[in-house]
């Protein structure tokens, strides 16, 4: 399992728009609103379980010692 920081996730599902053809397509294709995938290409709103599928994704949450124990 590879770490993925917002940027990595926006850059993958720009790949895949492309691939899809158009923001449009992709859009129907993860059955969102083209609106909400242009929000989350902007930054604006973070991607749903829809998009994050659509892209082979899914969130999962972390958290981390900052004194280096377990």
């Amino acid at each position: 399992m590879t770490d993925l920081t917002f940027d990595d996730v926006r850059a993958r599902l720009s790949a895949a728009i492309r691939e899809a053809g158009s923001q449009k397509a992709f859009a129907a294709r993860a059955g969102v609103s083209a609106g909400f995938l242009s929000d989350v290409i902007r930054g604006r709103r973070d991607p749903g379980e829809r998009v994050l599928a659509a892209i082979d994704l899914r969130r999962v949450e972390r958290f981390v010692s900052l004194r280096g124990d377990a």
